[in-house]
């Protein structure tokens, strides 16, 4: 716990110029832009530009994890209310396949009633996903252990009511469904897997609720250039191995800094917390990098690289133009984790990653960015592609 309290105060110092993510369009370009002028004789000309929705489409092939496929993001931003006292709504639904039999079909949604008196967070997904495994906690290997392969169900709903300013509190319901577990292993020794289930790969569901606090000043969630984002979920699981009862706490903090009222020039930080407690959660359910709800963390990692009963996470980025229209910028970003040894809290092994990333001004409407990010660890390395920021 002693964690929790260094990361809320650290990320209430207040730090540099803060602005309300309302830099001005004029001037700035996108790709829409640049198709209109490709295709238009009057390339001055944009069609509805104050309009309340704006979609976003990327179709692209890309190697992800060293998992080659395709990867299709559409991202649609709307308000639910005025603009001047309704934020922005998201949805987004990135289908992904690879060439290693992963089929992933997520949906994912924030949004805002108007007059900001509800907030929604949604995560429904459908996932075939044959991943590697590489131990639990201290035992983690620098090789695979195995390939785990499961069917995943899952729908998470979350629904806060706005209690005073940007605070709300509110309840989640969270149920995650594994089917058709299956192992192969590459070692002599029996798997973490294994060890951990007893032997058991039989179906399991995952039902839980949540208590969620929750702040966020934030007036664009997509791309922020302002503002705290601050959660916290309390939530008591119904069952775990052999029908234990188990709890967690999932805390992230997020926080931005402006030092251009006029450009992009933003320095934002990120500090990440997920535990397990009271039980014997399935080993699905265990903390893992790159497995928070929005699977952003761990840039520079192969997703499910580290797992254990505990993870905290640290990752600082600074985000800037590099043309003058805002069309093309640049991310460099480090970060930093570490998981417990198994059923302790006891954060020993810390694990470093930095890396780059290129920007190409997507959306302008909502300020949407095509997303292409290089990380790199030690023996790791990623490559990641989307529509918004990574956090």
């Amino acid at each position: 716990m002693r964690y929790l309290f260094v990361l809320f105060f650290f990320f209430l110092t207040p730090f540099c110029y803060a602005q309300n993510d309302t830099i001005s369009n004029e001037n700035k370009k996108d790709i829409l832009d640049v198709l209109y002028k490709l295709f238009h004789k009057n390339d001055s000309i944009r069609i509805n530009p104050d309009k309340k929705v704006a979609f976003s489409l990327l179709p692209v092939p890309i190697d992800a994890n060293k998992s080659a496929g395709l990867v299709v993001s559409f991202l649609t931003t709307f308000y639910l209310g005025d603009s001047k006292t309704t934020k922005m709504s998201q949805v987004t639904f990135s289908p992904y396949f690879s060439f290693t039999k992963q089929y992933v079909f997520p949906i994912q949604s924030y949004i805002y009633t108007k007059d900001n008196s509800w907030n929604f967070i949604g995560d429904y997904r459908y996932m075939i996903y044959p991943q590697p495994t590489y131990g639990l906690g201290g035992h983690n290997t620098d090789q695979k252990m195995s390939t785990l392969d499961y069917q995943q169900w899952r729908f998470y709903q979350f629904a806060t009511r706005r209690i005073v300013g940007n605070f709300r509190l509110g309840l989640g319901v969270l149920l995650d469904d594994y089917q058709n577990i299956s192992e192969e292993s590459y070692i002599d020794d029996e798997t973490d897997y294994s060890k951990y289930m007893n032997g058991d790969y039989s179906d399991k569901n995952s039902f839980g609720v949540a208590l969620q606090g929750l702040y966020d000043s934030r007036e664009n969630n997509v791309n922020p250039e302002q503002g705290l984002y601050v959660e916290a979920d309390y939530r008591i699981n119904t069952s775990g191995v052999n029908g234990e009862k188990w709890k967690s706490i999932y805390f992230d903090a997020r926080k931005y800094h402006s030092f251009s009222k006029y450009k992009h020039r933003v320095l934002a930080y990120r500090a990440f917390y997920w535990s397990t407690f009271g039980g014997k959660p399935h080993y699905l359910d265990l903390p893992s990098i790159g497995w928070d709800r929005d699977g952003k963390t761990g840039r520079g990692f192969t997703r499910n690289r580290f797992r254990s009963n505990a993870l905290i996470y640290f990752e600082t980025e600074y985000r800037t133009d590099i043309t003058r229209n805002g069309f093309i910028g640049a991310v460099f970003f480090t970060n930093i984790s570490s998981v417990s040894k198994l059923d302790t809290y006891d954060f020993k092994k810390w694990n470093p990653a930095v890396g780059t990333g290129l920007r190409i001004k997507w959306n302008k409407q909502n300020n949407s960015n095509l997303v292409l990010d290089f990380g790199v660890s030690k023996n790791d390395w990623s490559l990641r592609l989307g529509l918004a920021e990574n956090f």
